[in-house]
């Protein structure tokens, strides 16, 4: 009898143990770190407490997002290795080709040449997103939604002669490349006449003005005014790129949100990078009018000029960033642009 009793007595508390868990998991709050690159108040901190707001009230305050702005938590490229690791949970940033450098596609030049055909092959399982997803996905780190940052240009510290002919000679203006952006954007502005070197992107203010470079590519109109005043007396709008920053969760983080906080979270995901998909546009518009206001020199180019830029650059500087992206990928892109 008292074997009875002690067993069941057991399996009763054992039984209200596990209850009285169950409900503290299914109430407990997860608090996810997300780290960014730009400054506070800027374009995408606001977005990213939109994110955060959004998170807190639509998942009953179960999941929680702390913003550290300003790439607090490291450098863009020892983020994107503690997203892998699961040491970050989510980011928005660019993604890195350090351990798959197919990954160049998220840059690829003239992927896109206005808004809406960065919308179409570049939002929530377009084209590109759902190439770009795939290839995310063995490194532990969940491709969450697209940050629409705006149509990349060229800022120069000196007037561009001839600016709208893809076949000029501009090989008298060193123009800055990104280090992992040489296999794509060297052979794209060497092909457009421009002299091409790399440097780090700390290094650029005083670059040009110390006149070790001309000027730099890889940035959207945003970046003109934000990073480079001062420095700036050109602007080419020459659309060479979509500038995608990406809101990547490490995939570790995510699975401890039950099923259904991670449904929440990844829907509010995709509708955040829908609206700002639609308000990009004016987005890069405002800040072209505070270059123009400053006594910037814009050069904007019509749709029939752009394609000009991109038939040259997709003839001739295409196959040679074949190799970065692999011969399936290179020969995929090819057929989708081709139709």
């Amino acid at each position: 009898m008292l074997s009875r009793i002690n067993r069941r007595t057991v399996l009763g508390a054992a039984t209200a143990l596990a209850v009285s868990f169950s409900a503290f998991a299914a109430s407990a709050e997860t608090t996810l770190r997300l780290s960014h690159l730009s400054p506070p108040d800027s374009d995408m901190d606001k977005w990213a407490h939109q994110f955060a707001d959004r998170v807190s009230a639509e998942t009953d305050g179960r999941v929680n997002v702390r913003i550290f702005p300003a790439s607090q938590l490291g450098d863009w490229e020892e983020v994107y290795e503690q997203l892998s690791q699961g040491a970050v949970d989510l980011a928005i940033q660019s993604i890195s080709t350090k351990f798959d450098s197919r990954l160049a596609i998220t840059w690829f030049p003239y992927t896109a040449v206005d808004y809406d055909s960065a919308k179409e092959a570049w939002n929530t399982d377009g084209f590109l997103f759902n190439i770009v997803d795939e290839l995310v996905a063995p490194q532990q780190i969940t491709v969450m939604a697209p940050y629409a940052f705006g149509l990349g240009g060229m800022a120069v510290g000196k007037p561009v002669a001839d600016p709208k002919n893809p076949d000029a000679d501009h090989s008298d203006l060193k123009i800055r490349v990104w280090p992992s952006g040489v296999p794509t954007h060297k052979p794209t502005l060497e092909r457009l006449g421009y002299s091409t070197t790399t440097m780090p992107w700390a290094e650029l203010y005083t670059g040009v003005q110390t006149g070790v470079i001309d000027g730099m590519v890889g940035g959207v109109p945003e970046n003109a005014v934000r990073d480079w005043n001062g420095v700036v007396d050109t602007w080419l709008q020459i659309n060479d790129h979509f500038e995608i920053n990406w809101l990547l969760g490490s995939t570790m983080s995510l699975a401890r949100l039950s099923e259904e906080d991670q449904k929440t979270v990844s829907a509010i995901a995709k509708d955040l990078a829908t609206q700002r998909f639609n308000a990009v546009e004016d987005a890069d518009n405002k800040y072209l009018q505070q270059l123009k206001d400053s006594g910037v020199t814009v050069v904007t180019y019509s749709r029939e000029e752009i394609d000009l830029l991109a038939d040259a650059v997709r003839a001739d500087a295409w196959p040679q960033m074949k190799d970065e992206i692999g011969d399936e990928l290179y020969d995929l892109i090819q057929q989708y642009y081709a139709n």
